[in-house]
């Protein structure tokens, strides 16, 4: 009678309690193996997290300095602001000083409607040339006082509204006052200020 291989694996005395063994060691080794990953995934989340850590701390550290870069000018020109006839120190550490022009009324150029500006106007010059700067003013305050209606005279009202408007006449006042007072082209007012400028 021929013999037959059975259906279900038989334990030979070669695979039997050896492989029972060696089955046991591979499911020992891979639960050992899971524990050092997780163990390593354990280590590795707290990095992560430090990294978000440090991260937040640099960008409250960088908008803390933004913050304390925008006031610091604030806080400088609070402090060391002046009332009018004061010194001042000009962009390049040189003392200025307020020498006042006076105040001048005049209709505007407009069709319709009466409208007039006043302005009162005041002559930013060195500190060391201050006296100089009055002196020849008096002297020549009835030609530029002269000007200075004769030009406000010729603006509307669109011309002397909102900042630009301003700006512009006073870049044209500061020019044409240099040079009525000195006509060598020195240019020794450095700026003009309104103290009053009203349009009604």
């Amino acid at each position: 009678m021929p013999l037959t291989r059975p259906s279900h694996p038989v334990n030979t005395p070669s695979e039997g309690p050896g492989r029972l063994l060696q089955t046991s060691k591979d499911a020992f080794d891979l639960a050992e193996l899971e524990m050092k990953t997780m163990a390593d995934a354990k280590k590795s989340a707290p990095k992560k997290g430090g990294k978000m850590k440090k991260l937040l701390l640099l960008l409250i550290v960088a908008l803390i300095m933004s913050g304390a870069g925008a006031a610091v000018p604030m806080f400088l020109s609070a402090s060391g602001g002046h009332g009018a006839g004061a010194e001042h120190e000009s962009k390049g550490g040189e003392h200025t000083a307020l020498v006042p022009f006076g105040e001048a009324v005049v209709n505007l150029y407009e069709e319709r409607l009466t409208r007039y500006i006043r302005v009162k106007v005041v002559l930013l010059v060195d500190e060391k040339q201050e006296k100089a700067a009055t002196e020849l003013l008096t002297k020549k305050k009835a030609i530029m006082k002269h000007w200075l209606i004769s030009h406000l005279s010729d603006k509307s009202l669109k011309d002397v509204s909102g900042a630009a408007g301003v700006n512009r006449l006073r870049r044209e006042v500061l020019e044409h006052f240099n040079d009525l007072m000195y006509p060598d082209g020195s240019e020794k007012i450095k700026d003009i200020l309104f103290e009053e400028f009203v349009v009604q």
